[in-house]
């Protein structure tokens, strides 16, 4: 084996995930069930400092508020997934505000800016004249947006939302909690949402497409995506803290028990979490990579180093007319 390939074999890819959204949507819970999935790789290095939302039950209302996540926070996990290695950063953020203009619009802007922080991190060394080949990845390459279903669609607030966020990440439309929905209710959401999309012209982030003759995308694959799309918006359930046992087969499960029966949340007929996780996990994460670095990052790179031209100009004209005045003196 080759240098070159012993370096492909040992090398690490970077993926980093953001969730948002409003209040008490479960988005802290989907980390959670997520990490539960996770096959996280035990090594030499520091173990990572976990959150101790992981391990906090929710029993009741005064569990959940004091649970509540309060500020943005991230952690890092060194997984293997279908025999690669990821380096995995989970971003949870707090809950918006659905009461107050003012602070929701704030608190949208801090996630922005903490997508943006990260831009600026490359940029500056990218900037450096010995640059450090050990730098992470700290870029946001996925953001799931956390929709309410207990609305008709996208709302006025979920609709600004969205086109600011979608300016800056690629964004992943999501509906929450979608066990309080029949089939019916559940198909008709993911069609209002998918009008409201369209009719607002909001770039969520969309599939590549398998165009006729296109011979680089195996069917396999192309069906495997296919599917995905058809299921946009992801509707997630999230397991409740209680062991649930399945009456047929007798094995522990995660999901969620109701007097007319249980809800396997790994259950693709139950909900779409693991066509989710396999989309964020495997067969899309390197186009969201691609599209973060290629797309949001070169965009947000022309706009900052046109504003740093743009300012030296206006100080040069500033200084000039100063001495105008100077000598007028």
């Amino acid at each position: 084996m080759s240098s070159r390939s012993r370096r492909r074999k040992h090398a690490i890819s970077q993926l980093n995930i953001m969730v948002v959204g409003f209040r008490s949507l479960g988005k802290t819970s989907f980390i959670r069930m997520l990490f539960d999935t996770l096959s996280i790789r035990r090594n030499s290095k520091e173990e990572p400092v976990l959150p101790a939302s992981l391990f906090q039950s929710a029993e009741s209302v005064r569990d959940a508020e004091e649970a509540r996540t309060k500020e943005l926070y991230s952690f890092t996990l060194d997984i293997d997934e279908e025999g690669e290695k990821i380096s995995l950063t989970l971003v949870d953020t707090p809950g918006f505000v659905r009461d107050n203009e003012l602070r929701l619009d704030v608190q949208v802007t801090e996630a922005l800016r903490y997508i943006e922080a990260q831009f600026d991190h490359t940029l500056a060394e990218e900037t450096k004249v010995k640059r450090n080949p050990k730098a992470v990845d700290s870029q946001i390459h996925a953001c799931l947006y956390f929709i309410d279903n207990a609305n008709n669609g996208l709302t006025e607030k979920d609709i600004r939302i969205l086109k600011r966020l979608t300016v800056r990440v690629n964004v992943i439309p999501i509906i929450a909690k979608a066990d309080l929905l029949t089939n019916t209710q559940l198909a008709n959401l993911k069609e209002a949402i998918k009008k409201d999309l369209k009719t607002h012209e909001i770039p969520v982030f969309a599939f590549p497409v398998d165009e006729e003759g296109d011979d680089e995308m195996e069917p396999e694959l192309a069906e495997e995506i296919a599917n995905a799309q058809s299921q946009v918006p992801f509707s997630i359930i999230a397991p409740e803290d209680a062991a649930i046992t399945d009456p047929n087969t007798g094995d522990r499960i995660r999901g969620r028990q109701y007097a007319w029966g249980i809800i396997d949340c790994l259950n693709p007929k139950h909900c779409d979490f693991v066509v989710l996780r396999n989309v964020l996990l495997s067969s899309q994460r390197k186009l969201f990579k691609d599209i973060t670095t290629e797309v949001f990052y070169e965009q947000y790179r022309t706009e900052r180093l046109m504003a740093r031209k743009a300012s030296k100009m206006i100080t040069k004209e500033q200084k000039k007319k100063l001495m105008e005045d100077l000598s007028e003196i």
